[in-house]
């Protein structure tokens, strides 16, 4: 195999991060400058040298592959991995934590009163590696210095060094690490900290910061305004809370490490804030409309689907036939856009993968849907496509395309926009088969797991306006009890 053709081909493997790829795509362009016309068999350690050039970026990109093609059986031994000399007790440890996906450099210092104290650095890293990294050999230095009088330079002080330290410390999922935050969990944390934590709360010490302080931050921001566009807002009810659990995460990390002895942001009173927007739920009459005016079209199985199970976009545009078994759907991943491109993922929380059973109406609809695609895919000389939901050419549905789609779905079946002129969402499906579930006296319980909930408390949340709807049944049913027979 060419070299530059290995090279990709190994790239295109990974599920990574953009801003990984980007970073691998970096070393790999110029491993394949120097690498050009060279045979794998013939790359040396010597060669791995003059080819990196002592960048350790490169470095390592190349030592992946190589190590990938060595459990491939291609080659017997990984050229470029770098074995480093063990470290004496003494002059402290270098380690690697699964949990954090992190190295850890880690000393043992003495303080003025005589008093033993660990200090530890993490250098995040994206997967373990065989030896650690530059940065951690570096981190340990830092912490060296603590025994010369050389000060710490990764000790945590101020709430934006905490934020910081705690951001670093975060675990993004991967195709090597199941667990951990989705790519746009972690962004959404980071933009937190960085637009509303760091720039209100960042100067003050992390050990002298009080209940009241972060009240009367959230206080502040529940009054400030800013613009969007052309409009003048208030910061959502969403934001805020937000803004409360990134800092209460954060300081429930520095609890654990030991430099907090309680959580105040935890203790703080809820923020108030701007009331999310009104949600929107067809009616039966539109819902069953809009299935019968577009049965038979490319999308059609995937409005019924979306009505009648309350699935998540990105999780109905991610199921596979081999997800269907003729009567039910099992949801284990989803269609997600990262850095602009198509992905398929993790769920949104573990009680997201479920199994639904389907009406009968849907199955019939889905097994007619599949014998279309069959037919369509031989005319155009290809492949009974993997994905139950497809575009013209058999090829994924873009998430950021479909409510163009659903647009034209609407229209179709003469439902009219809201009151104001503005379109039906997407997502509004789901509140439609919430709202129906619920109206038809469907317990509580079973409809969160139906919409893949994390807790029955979250659809509590989310549906409060319905489920006190509720309370006129329980009226109804005492009436019948103890009103008035004679009347």
């Amino acid at each position: 195999m060419d070299t530059g053709e290995w090279l990709d081909a190994w790239l295109e493997s990974k599920i990574i991060t953009p801003r990984t790829y980007e970073k691998y795509s970096t070393a790999v362009a110029k491993l394949k400058e120097v690498l050009a016309f060279t045979d794998l068999a013939e790359i040396t350690p010597e060669f791995v040298e003059k080819a990196t050039g002592g960048d350790s970026n490169v470095r390592s990109v190349l030592s992946m592959a190589l190590g990938q093609t060595v459990k491939s059986g291609l080659i017997n031994k990984n050229v470029a991995a770098v074995k480093r000399e063990q470290r004496k007790p003494q002059e402290g440890s270098l380690f690697y934590r699964a949990d954090r996906r992190a190295w850890v450099a880690q000393v043992t210092i003495t303080d003025s009163t005589g008093k033993r104290i660990q200090k530890m650095s993490y250098v995040r890293v994206d997967r373990k590696t065989k030896n650690p990294p530059d940065e951690a050999i570096h981190a340990l230095e830092d912490l060296k210095k603590l025994n010369s009088g050389g000060g710490f330079a990764h000790d945590i002080s101020t709430v934006a060094e905490l934020m910081e330290e705690w951001l670093g410390t975060l675990r993004i999922r991967d195709e090597q690490q199941s667990d951990g935050l989705a790519a746009r969990t972690f962004e959404q944390y980071r933009d937190i900290s960085h637009t509303h934590i760091i720039p209100a709360l960042g100067r003050a010490k992390v050990k002298d910061l009080k209940k009241a302080q972060v009240e009367k931050w959230l206080r502040s921001m529940e009054e400030t305004a800013y613009t969007k566009g052309r409009s003048t807002r208030t910061y959502s009810a969403n934001t805020l809370r937000l803004c409360r659990v990134v800092l209460g995460m954060a300081l429930k990390w520095a609890n654990s490490e030991g430099l907090v002895s309680g959580n105040v942001a935890r203790e703080a009173k809820p923020p108030g804030g701007r009331p999310g927007p009104e949600k929107h739920a067809l009616n039966e009459d539109q819902a069953r409309k809009l299935i019968e005016a577009t049965r038979g079209s490319d999308l059609g199985a995937l409005w019924a689907l979306m009505v009648t199970t309350g699935l998540r976009r990105g999780e109905a545009l991610g199921l596979r036939w081999q997800d269907f078994d003729g009567e039910s759907i099992t949801v284990t991943s989803q269609l997600k856009i990262e850095g602009g491109r198509v992905t398929r993922g993790d769920l949104k929380t573990d009680r997201s993968k479920r199994r639904l059973r389907l009406p009968d109406f849907l199955v019939a609809d889905l097994e007619a849907h599949w014998a279309r695609q069959v037919e369509s895919a031989k005319a155009g000389g290809r492949l009974a496509p993997e994905l139950i939901f497809t575009n013209s050419q058999g090829s994924h549905v873009r998430p950021d395309n479909l409510q163009k789609r659903f647009a034209s779905a609407c229209k179709k079946a003469g439902i009219e926009p809201h009151e104001g002129g503005k379109a039906w969402s997407v997502h509004e499906l789901r509140h439609t088969a919430a709202s129906q579930l619920l109206s038809k006296r469907v317990p509580m319980q079973i409809v969160s797991r139906a919409l893949g909930h994390s807790s029955i408390t979250v659809t509590m949340d989310v549906y409060t306006h319905l489920t006190d709807q509720d309370s006129e049944l329980l009226a109804a049913s005492m009436e019948s009890l103890y009103g008035n027979k004679n009347e």
